[in-house]
């Protein structure tokens, strides 16, 4: 079986894809960071090419639609091992049948695609009210999160509508990635997880811990408790970055 290998770029996944659709045999797409060696597969090393990306994204858009082309990039961000694979498997799919073939929800491949960006789109969802931040500087605050999936592209718009006046980070531990922003202008840069070391608490920022707690016991009222239904909506797996339930 062909493995091909790429360097965990959505560009480099497009590139990727172009060298395998060709491909006779049953073959797998693998971002390198998730590679393990196998004597099975015969493997190809893919470099981020510009022009081959370009003629994929180009004919995403152009003999397919947008939305497709929204759900392999939600593919790509889910970060599940299978998901490339997938993404290639899909866009065969919708290439030999058309975009129509995405109302088919008793299709395997469809089923899979689906439930994936549900995932994605329910995780993001999710920690626009999930990002706790501390202040490490006047107007300037630092927030650690470790989600399932990639979403910081996803979450970088509604953070920086809602806090334009203000420079902050947030920071994906599990993957060292952070969205920076300078009230100017956002980037996501590489960011590894000893550099956060740097924002210590400061008392004020404990204070202020302490009072956001304070607020949440207040307002819990003690009859009301349904522990069920709070873990439902804030699953155990993000109380490690939710100050309240520290």
């Amino acid at each position: 079986m062909k493995e091909y290998i790429y360097d965990n770029t959505f560009e480099g996944l497009l590139t990727a894809i172009f060298y395998a659709y060709s491909c006779k045999e049953d073959c797998i797409i693998t971002k390198s960071k998730d590679y393990i060696a196998s004597f099975l597969n015969e493997v190809s090393d893919i470099s981020t090419e510009y022009d081959k990306f370009n003629r994929v994204y180009n004919s995403i858009v152009e003999k397919l639609n947008d939305e497709v082309l929204t759900n392999l990039y939600y593919l790509y961000l889910s970060d599940i091992p299978d998901s490339d694979s997938l993404a290639l498997k899909y866009l065969k799919l919708c290439y030999k049948y058309g975009i129509n073939v995405n109302l088919a929800k008793n299709n395997d491949i469809i089923i899979l695609v689906d439930k994936y960006i549900r995932r994605v789109t329910l995780e993001a969802h999710r920690f626009t009210g999930f990002v706790r931040f501390k202040e490490i500087a006047p107007l300037s605050f630092y927030a650690s999160i470790e989600p399932d999936h990639n979403i910081l592209p996803i979450i970088l718009n509604h953070f920086t509508e809602r806090f334009s006046d203000q420079n902050f980070i947030i920071h994906d531990l599990k993957r060292e990635l952070a969205i920076v922003y300078n009230k100017k202008f956002p980037i996501i840069t590489d960011f590894k997880k000893e550099d956060s070391k740097v924002f210590t608490s400061s008392l004020a920022d404990d204070e202020f811990e302490a009072l956001w707690k304070t607020f949440y016991n207040s307002v819990n009222i003690k009859e009301r408790k349904n522990h069920r239904l709070r873990n439902l909506f804030m699953p155990r797996r993000y109380w490690t970055h939710l100050t309240e339930l520290k």
